[in-house]
């Protein structure tokens, strides 16, 4: 980052830590989910910009002024196969990209540590290996992969922790997992995103 104001840095820094739709990195998948993200954004915003710039420059270019009579133009192979070739390579980077990314999310070391979460309105109850149990909250040691095993005893639910990326359905009569490895020590918000309502 030398070529980066020192000032500007710290900055953006504190900016992304403390931006509430923006949660600070805190497992080693996070900076590849984010990497991932700011990607996606930026190829939809350079996209976004080339639309709007070639129908503003399109609309003055061909506007009636100009050409009060209508002329046929010809098709351009080459660029039809350009502005589709293009587009769909970089749709392929992000599809595989994406799909790197969710298979090791959704695939825990053999190593792991296993927690089980059960969701049940409106409560998380975790139990440890040791047989400790916690409600709404998760203690977890840093750098040794976690692995939580969900499982929902009334209607569908969702577990997150948006600073560890990780996001995972709990449904009834079914066990599903997912995992993480914490990488700074912290207090991070334990949610669930599904609206389950009263019934």
């Amino acid at each position: 980052m030398d070529h980066i104001s020192p000032v500007l840095w710290q900055f953006l820094q504190k900016w992304l830590t403390h931006f509430a739709l923006f949660p600070p990195e805190a497992s080693t998948v996070a900076p590849e989910s984010d990497a991932l993200f700011f990607f996606m954004v930026l190829v939809s915003l350079i996209g976004l910009t080339i639309v709007v710039l070639l129908i503003v420059g399109f609309s003055i270019l061909y506007s009636k002024k100009r050409h009060p009579q209508a002329v046929q133009i010809e098709g351009s192979t080459l660029l039809e196969a350009t502005w589709t070739i293009i587009p769909l390579g970089l749709f392929l980077v992000m599809f595989v990209w994406g799909a790197l990314l969710y298979f090791r999310i959704y695939t825990p070391p053999a190593n792991a540590m296993n927690i089980y979460v059960v969701g049940k309105q409106w409560m998380w109850k975790a139990e440890h290996p040791g047989g400790q149990h916690e409600i709404n909250a998760l203690h977890v040691p840093m750098g040794r992969p976690i692995q939580i095993t969900l499982i929902s005893q009334d209607v569908f639910h969702s577990f997150s922790i948006p600073a560890f990326r990780v996001k995972r359905e709990a449904i009834p009569g079914r066990y599903t997992t997912v995992w993480f490895e914490a990488t700074a020590v912290g207090t991070y918000h334990l949610f669930c995103t599904q609206y389950c309502g009263t019934d």
